[in-house]
């Protein structure tokens, strides 16, 4: 009833008539609204969901607290039975005022084909309470070439990857001509087929989308940031570029801007698609501590922690019964074993058969220490919290899978720390000796390769608002080392010193370089030529030009000569 007064004051969209109208078909309990084309592969008599679970025709896709997807393949075809679940009282709420997700997605999907928008083609939406919120089913027809997108761009060629960009630019635009805005337009809600030697996109995920009159550029720039999020941290410039070339061109209830015009306004989506980010990644910070669909808590008498859902219960289950156990264990090869912590290896179990994971357990040197970890985060969680959320913006580092602590007064005292081991990599202290003895040629090529490539990943790090107060080459692995050396990836390790969440002024930056360069002071290998070509990765000449780079040069050397006098006051050594 509600749904009916909220579709006659324009608050909920009718259900459209495009696709016939579908059948009320009342079976086994379910309330089934089946269409035509649904009729075709059911029968008569509606859906049989249970007689299809029962003999074994289906196949479980997705499965979480929130849906489970199926695919059920019959004689005549095969089709995708999305189940929805209430799983609160938000969710209960919400199907009180716009009804079932099923519901809105079936209006939904036949509402975009009408307007020409391809989306999934809905066969029937059903339920077992007709007049209550509960549990609901959505059925389409599975397009067996279709994949997501984010799949679908794996080794893509460069030519193929701005074909796509060009077509999605043109999707995009006809939706927003259309008056269709998806409120979340990530490419997992996008499958691609390939047909006629261009890509073609098939939107999913329907429940949210909204209806109305052509977006104005406000409203476009809006969506658009959205969509870019994903897009500006896996896609160049210029695909980027192509994108919004074919968006601008296929736009045709919006006055077309002048070029300066719309150059401002794509620097606008950029500008706003980094805030928009950075939001999104400081709101996760607190997400890795709490149990949801990605994270849970743990706890066994004195030891608590966190884990991902991933890892195998009996596994977690072992570690929080004796979480010294795999450092007394003969076969775990010791990595680091000294007064401030010990590193093992540490064999898991994996779907996918058996891994060779990092386990690290830190030591509580004083009861200084112990009073700190009550009032704020841990060495070994802020290793888990910072791990997780410098890949959530896209920075390489160890995936954490476990994280532990034994409690003594109230008070988190022994770490632990359970990583993913970065494969085929060495550290760069250790990797640099390995290129120090390689002809001089070869060194050459290898440390101008490795300059490079450090330069863009803390340049990278430093626009994602993270600065890393102990950048040192020992925190650096160089993943890939074999078969060519000059092929190695840099990748972040031992995050303690890692603060995220608030933009790095040049202070900070200067004082991250200098650390770093203060690890090959005087270094054989490392010219002032190789300095020099890290400092212009670093700062994007070739995008935003070579001024400034003195200052810069002569901050980081001042740092850098500070950062070496005061280890020589403390005796302590320059790693």
């Amino acid at each position: 009833m509600l749904r009916g007064v909220l579709q006659i004051v324009g608050l909920v969209p009718r259900a459209p008539v495009g696709g016939g109208r579908p059948r009320a078909v009342h079976t086994g309990g379910y309330h089934w609204h089946v269409l035509p084309a649904g009729d075709e592969l059911f029968g008569p008599d509606g859906p049989p969901l249970e007689a299809w679970i029962r003999d074994g025709a289906v196949e479980v896709l997705k499965l979480n607290s929130q849906r489970t997807v199926y695919r059920v393949a019959l004689p005549d075809g095969t089709m995708i039975v999305k189940q929805c679940r209430v799983n609160g009282p938000r969710a209960w709420w919400r199907e009180i005022f716009r009804g079932s997700k099923s519901r809105l997605e079936f209006d939904h999907a036949l509402a975009l084909r009408r307007h020409g928008i391809a989306a999934v083609e809905p066969l029937a939406w059903g339920s077992r309470h007709r007049y209550s919120p509960g549990e609901s089913f959505f059925l389409t027809r599975w397009e067996a070439n279709a994949v997501p997108f984010e799949k679908y761009l794996e080794g893509l060629s460069p030519i193929d990857r701005r074909a796509s960009s060009h077509e999605l630019g043109r999707v995009m635009a006809h939706m927003h001509d259309a008056g269709v805005a998806h409120p979340d337009p990530h490419p997992g809600n996008l499958l691609v087929t390939f047909e006629g030697g261009r890509p073609r996109f098939t939107l999913i995920d329907l429940h949210a989308i909204r209806f109305g009159r052509p977006l104005t550029w406000r409203q476009s720039l809006d969506n658009l940031v959205l969509l870019n999020r994903w897009f500006q941290l896996r896609a160049t410039r210029t695909d980027r570029r192509a994108f919004w070339r074919a968006y601008v061109q296929h736009r045709t209830t919006l006055p077309t801007a002048c070029p300066v015009a719309l150059a401002k306004l794509a620097k606008e989506v950029e500008r706003r698609t980094e805030q928009s980010n950075a939001r999104f990644w400081n709101s996760r910070l607190d997400r890795y501590q709490k149990s949801n669909r990605q994270y849970q808590r743990l706890r066994r008498g004195s030891v608590a922690g966190h884990a991902v859902r991933d890892l195998p219960a009996a596994f977690v289950q072992e570690l929080l019964a004796d979480p010294d156990a795999p450092f007394r264990d003969p076969a775990n090869k010791v990595l680091k074993d000294s007064r401030s912590s010990t590193v093992v290896t540490l064999s898991v179990p994996t779907a996918t058969g058996t891994t060779v994971a990092i386990f690290k357990r830190f030591r509580v040197k004083s009861p200084v220490i112990l009073a700190k970890n009550k009032l704020r985060r841990s060495t070994a969680m802020r290793s888990w919290s910072f791990g997780h959320n410098l890949l959530d913006r896209g920075l390489p580092t160890a995936r954490p899978l476990l994280v532990l602590h034994r409690h003594r007064l109230g008070c988190p005292s022994e770490g632990y720390l359970l990583a993913e081991r970065v494969p085929d990599a060495m550290d760069l202290v250790e990797a640099t000796a390995v290129a120090t003895a390689k002809p001089a040629a070869e060194r050459r090529r290898i440390v101008r390769s490795w300059s490079n490539s450090l330069g863009r990943l803390i340049r990278l790090m430093h626009e994602k608002q993270v600065a890393h107060r102990d950048l040192k080459a020992p925190n650096i692995l160089m993943s890939g080392v074999h078969p060519d050396l000059a092929a190695a990836v840099p990748v972040l390790i031992d995050l303690v010193g890692v603060v995220p969440g608030r933009a790095v002024d040049r202070t900070d930056r200067v004082k991250n370089l200098a650390r770093l360069n203060a690890s090959f002071i005087r270094h054989p290998a490392v010219t002032r030529t190789d300095c020099l070509r890290f400092l212009r990765a670093y700062l994007a000449w070739g995008l935003h030009g070579s001024e400034g780079w003195k200052d810069w040069w002569r901050g980081v050397s001042r740092e850098t000569l500070a950062k070496v006098a005061k280890n020589q006051r403390s005796g302590r050594p320059l790693a």
